[in-house]
């Protein structure tokens, strides 16, 4: 009976959480919108939107702090960034050759709950389940660090983060 009933409880459980895509514009001078806030986990998706080329470079006063850089340009026309799982709370960014001209941007990086897949409010068995269910998957909503398979990343992830979410 053990054994039929958690296959199917697991798919019961199998409702997963999503990251969402961000969109911001490169045109002119700036970046649009200027400030943006994500989860973990989450994607950024420049467009370039005319005007000059341009870059998506992390740092402040116009350097380089050696996390991303990238072209946005025509011949680069989308550039798209998974937020790291460890990335910092605040990330500057600033097109290189524009920065002394004021465009620049910030993203604001939030970590709540990012090993409650099930969205309830508590990573528990539930959570656990989901990655059991589909471990060893890839292009899976369980694949919470982001490493493209469900395997014991994802299940430290749950076990880590063990409790009610704040």
């Amino acid at each position: 009976m053990k054994h039929v009933l958690l296959p199917i409880l697991s798919c019961t459980l199998c409702v997963t959480a999503t990251a969402e895509t961000h969109y911001v514009g490169a045109n002119g001078l700036d970046f649009i919108p200027e400030v943006i806030y994500v989860n973990a986990g989450d994607t950024v998706h420049w467009d370039y939107l005319g005007g000059f080329p341009h870059t998506v470079t992390t740092g402040t006063d116009c350097f380089w702090d050696g996390y991303f850089h990238e072209s946005l340009a025509k011949f680069n026309p989308v550039v798209e960034w998974i937020i790291p799982m460890d990335a910092p709370e605040e990330i500057p960014y600033f097109c290189l050759p524009h920065c002394s001209q004021g465009m620049t941007a910030m993203i604001y990086v939030s970590y709540l709950c990012i090993a409650d897949i099930t969205k309830d409010a508590v990573v528990d068995v539930s959570d656990l389940l989901v990655v059991i269910d589909q471990w060893g998957q890839s292009k899976s909503k369980a694949d919470i660090s982001g490493d493209g398979i469900v395997d014991v990343t994802d299940l430290l992830e749950v076990v880590g983060n063990w409790g009610e979410c704040s």
